[in-house]
């Protein structure tokens, strides 16, 4: 089932693309179908993956290390389940809106990438070799770009033209770190490379490897100093894209290095990799705190929520670097915490801009007389985004804490806490404005007319699960603490 959750999306956009040719407003419509099916088989697989095992294909039948294995974890799965749900959510918001950005002409290609980008992500996580990890994120950087330009104008193409010009570069960087990997090991499986590079001798390689692989997934992360691409993608992309960039992108690019800290380069020769790490820690404290500042100094609502994912990103890095349990635990969990609240804030921030155009923070004075629906979801995700219980924030802060706490790395509590303090400030400010403060004159309308219920319930769907996943985490986190547990 795990094979079909993956294929399914690609191979529906090869289908979506004859439907867009035959019967373009069937578009929207059979673009959901592939993702729909996926997360069912995704949550089929909820009970056959225990969550301290995994389940492994070997397609083709050739073994280990000729063939192509897909593993699926507990941790995969729970990724592969949060891609299938945003990106439904994604295409549900996308039949209305999606017509105010992209021209008739290039509708197809937007549902098509839109599918791509999906199954790419699935299949990356699900990889057991390295090559194929490296297939998969090519396939979601080139659907990336594309949708970054999808909108044709020329903020759009210079956007995915810096887009392109550091992620291309991270791919050969990557690339290059697979080489040298493969030099010393003869090996691209990850379980055999786990296990053969505690003998080999090439110690200057595989540190050189390691180095090149944090780099490489450093800028698709949008690690602090490597973000430079972010904030102009994001901002400008369509919001349902913008959503899907922020949401899942970025997190599973974290997500292949923690394959490879975690399952390849493992805790057990973390010898060979620990200045690296340090360093990366280091750098992840220093954007937590480089994108709070920069979130609370902008005025474009987009760009805030652009830089805010910078700083996030920082805080999902300080989970991994604290090497226990408890900080890769809460690691995970602010990968669902935040690519549901920066989701739901996306298509918020989208459905300002559909119905008045609004993008400047300061226009969104007084905006709930008219859109009280998407202001209050927009609350909610707020508060998930702060920390605030009992939210799922809170609890993948608590875990984030609590991990550093146990490494022993105080200085990283404390950058975690002021993250969250100017976290405060800057989702605050826009709910002061919201809420508190009168709109200009005609600005707003004294009566609600929010957007359409399509557009709505996907919002909702998101600032909703932020709350219960804050209430019910019981249901993840003893999961995800085996699962931890197990790669420490």
């Amino acid at each position: 089932m795990a094979i079909f959750m993956i294929t399914l999306p690609l191979l529906g956009a090869v289908l979506v693309s004859i439907v867009g040719y035959l019967k373009p407003h069937w578009l929207p419509w059979g673009a959901l179908v592939p993702l729909l099916a996926s997360g069912v088989l995704g949550c089929m697989l909820i009970g056959r993956i225990p969550s301290d095992g995994y389940i492994s294909y070997h397609l083709g039948n050739w073994s280990v290390p000729l063939g192509i294995e897909l593993r699926v974890d507990y941790l995969a799965l729970f990724l592969m389940l949060l891609i299938c749900a945003l990106g439904l959510l994604a295409l549900i918001f996308s039949r209305r809106y999606i017509v105010k950005e992209v021209s008739a002409g290039r509708m197809t290609a937007y549902y098509v990438l839109i599918l791509l980008l999906s199954g790419g992500l699935m299949g990356f996580v699900a990889s057991g070799d390295i090559f194929n990890l490296f297939v998969f994120m090519e396939i979601v950087a080139l659907s990336s770009y594309g949708l970054v330009a999808i909108s044709a104008n020329s903020r759009a193409v210079r956007a995915a033209l810096r887009y392109l010009l550091m992620g291309a570069p991270a791919s050969i960087i990557i690339l290059l770190g697979i080489a040298l990997l493969y030099m010393a090991t003869g090996s691209l499986n990850m379980a055999e490379l786990a296990g053969r590079i505690g003998q080999s001798g090439y110690r200057e390689i595989l540190i050189a490897s390691f180095v090149l692989f944090v780099v490489g997934f450093g800028v698709k992360a949008a690690l602090f100093p490597l973000h430079l691409w972010l904030p102009d993608a994001h901002s400008i992309a369509p919001s349902p894209v913008s959503a899907l960039l922020s949401g899942l992108v970025v997190e599973v690019s974290i997500f292949g290095i923690l394959r490879i800290a975690y399952s390849v380069f493992t805790p057990h020769v973390g010898n060979l990799t620990s200045a690296t790490s340090n360093a990366l820690a280091v750098l992840a404290a220093a954007g937590v705190i480089f994108g709070g500042v920069m979130a609370l100094l902008q005025k474009d609502l987009k760009l805030m929520l652009a830089y805010s994912t910078i700083s996030h990103v920082g805080y999902i890095f300080l989970g991994l670097t604290a090497f226990n349990a408890e900080g890769l635990t809460g690691a995970m969990y602010h990968m669902l915490d935040h690519g549901l609240a920066k989701a739901c804030m996306f298509l918020c921030a989208g459905s300002f801009i559909y119905i008045k155009g609004f993008r400047r923070i300061e226009d969104l004075k007084g905006a709930w007389r008219q859109m009280p629906w998407t202001c209050f979801a927009f609350g909610l995700a707020a508060f998930s985004l702060v920390g605030i219980p009992p939210t799922a924030g809170f609890i993948s802060k608590w875990y984030l804490i609590l991990g550093n706490v146990k490494a022993g790395n105080w200085v990283y509590v404390v950058v975690l806490l002021l993250g969250s303090l100017l976290g405060a400030f800057y989702c605050f400010r826009i709910l002061y404005y919201m809420f508190f403060q009168p709109g200009k004159e005609g600005a707003w309308t004294p009566r609600p007319a929010d957007v359409p219920p399509s557009m709505l319930i996907p919002i909702w769907i998101l600032a909703v699960a932020t709350v219960f996943f804050g209430l019910f985490s019981g249901l993840v986190i003893p999961s995800l603490l085996k699962a931890a547990g197990l790669l420490i």
